[in-house]
């Protein structure tokens, strides 16, 4: 496991130093009121809220030009609630305005139109423990998990991985797979269309050639565009485009599996079927000798 403590945004500097300020209306004091306040780095906003010994103790909002806080303040600081800006939401409590403690949310936006998310624990605005999503403008989505510290792995929207109820008969199918020319084919069948799918090693996942997904799509085959196209390179380097789908109603051996990521690709002849496929099931026994494939959910 790789030790991580991933550093995302402190809403804005640690000090915030009073240029000036003035009281609008109420007790700004020792009560309610509201504070007209400019700061030293030129921020001006209005409070309104409790007030103790002249600085911001208790509920209120900070208002201002680019962003507002909004909940329980301590000596002028937001300690727990929501800060706010068109590019970052934060919720929870804060140190020294960083994130910092149990029950954190944040989400933002960067300048390049990709997007996170982040929730759990946060040590000084750190996520320590929780998940952290991020999003491209493309649709390519990551989830990440963290464990006191620690990066447990990664998942996204273009990969498989095991959920029993996607699949349907036996706990467990063995069937032949089809060898030729040194080649091993595995036979499948996708709503009413019959394969023999090369398996490959070095392909990732299920790759549809343009012939096969025609006739997928011209036999009615439950597809399902993501909206994702990503690039990917072949033989002598070669680049093209894959786009990715989610597949149902595939049938392998006994069992019928759906929710399945695939992609593809109009550039290569040959659908192929590699490791990211597997992933579906909750193991995979290939017995060379005799020409068999079983599957586990």
């Amino acid at each position: 496991m790789r030790k991580a403590l991933f550093v995302f945004f402190a809403f804005a500097t640690s000090l915030m130093i009073r240029a000036q300020s003035e009281c609008l209306s109420g007790d700004c004091k020792d009560g309610v009121g509201e504070m007209k306040i400019e700061y030293t780095d030129g921020d001006i906003c209005i409070y309104s809220g409790s007030f103790r010994y002249g600085r911001l103790n208790g509920q209120g909002t900070l208002q201002c030009e680019d962003y507002f806080e909004k909940g329980l303040f301590e000596n002028d600081i937001l300690i727990e609630g929501e800060y706010v800006s068109t590019s970052l939401f934060q919720r929870g409590s804060f140190v020294n305005r960083s994130l910092h403690g149990h029950n954190c949310y944040e989400k933002g936006q960067h300048d390049n139109g990709n997007s996170w998310l982040n929730e759990g624990r946060f040590v000084n605005g750190a996520l320590f423990q929780g998940k952290a999503i991020s999003e491209s403008k493309e649709g390519f989505m990551e989830e990440c998990i963290f464990e006191d510290g620690e990066l447990l792995g990664c998942t996204s929207n273009t990969e498989n991985k095991h959920i029993a109820a996607d699949i349907q008969g036996p706990n467990s199918t063995t069937f032949n797979v089809v060898y030729v020319e040194n080649q091993t084919y595995v036979p499948l069948s996708i709503g009413y269309v019959n394969f023999n799918i090369l398996w490959d090693t070095g392909a990732y996942g299920l790759i549809l050639s343009k012939s096969d997904f025609k006739k997928l799509v011209e036999n009615g085959a439950e597809l399902y565009n993501l909206n994702l196209s990503i690039q990917t390179f072949g033989v002598l380097n070669i680049p093209s485009e894959a786009h990715y789908y989610i597949l149902n109603d595939l049938r392998i051996g006994e069992m019928v599996v759906n929710n399945i990521v695939c992609s593809y690709n109009p550039s290569i002849e040959n659908s192929l079927l590699g490791l990211d496929f597997f992933h579906k099931f909750s193991d995979v026994e290939w017995h060379m000798k005799d020409g068999t494939l079983s599957l586990f959910n």
